[in-house]
């Protein structure tokens, strides 16, 4: 018996896609505690739609894709919007978003070169988008109430542009692999 309950992880990563509306809106309005709270909720929903896909076995092919497209969706919009007004360098939201892009086209070449792409991230991607994300929240706290030290700031920006090319570097290695196996087999 399938609950009316099993959409509810799909419908929560829906949901995250959807609050990049406000959050560029608040953003634009310098309402920077609004949008600093439309990013924890996303977090929020990011880590509550996991949990009840895990916990109560409601996955679904479209989570598998949905919840990372999702999660690039906010990334990127977030960076962007973060770069357009000045509180990060451009070419760190160039570096952050070349990579969410070069990994999205990559998964839809997988896709049709080699078959099923499942959508799972690997732990230095994950420590990657940690890292994005804390640098997100930290700059947006910082324009709310300014209490993180520019080497701070700066030892996180770096960590991230060397998480963003190792974990780039991982996917395509993994890509080229999936792709020899696949040959290999044929």
């Amino acid at each position: 018996m399938i609950s009316k309950w099993h959409q509810l992880p799909n419908t929560l990563t829906i949901l995250r896609i959807l609050l990049a509306i406000p959050f560029v809106i608040y953003m634009a309005e310098q309402a920077y505690g609004v949008a600093l709270a439309l990013l924890f909720v996303a977090g929020f929903t990011d880590s509550l739609d996991g949990l009840l896909a895990r916990r109560f076995g409601w996955r679904s092919q479209f989570g598998s894709i949905a919840d990372p497209v999702a999660d690039k969706v906010l990334m990127v919009t977030a960076y962007v919007t973060l770069g357009y007004w000045g509180h990060l360098p451009a070419w760190l939201v160039a570096v952050v978003v070349l990579r969410d892009v070069l990994i999205f086209a990559g998964a839809i070449v997988y896709w049709f070169m080699v078959g099923r792409y499942e959508g799972k991230p690997t732990l230095i991607s994950k420590a990657c988008t940690f890292v994005a994300v804390a640098l997100g929240l930290f700059t947006i706290a910082n324009l709310v109430w300014p209490v993180f030290p520019q080497w701070m700031m700066q030892a996180i920006i770096w960590s991230l542009v060397s998480l963003c090319v190792i974990s780039l570097l991982q996917y395509i290695a993994l890509g080229f692999a999936g792709y020899r196996k696949k040959n290999a087999s044929d």
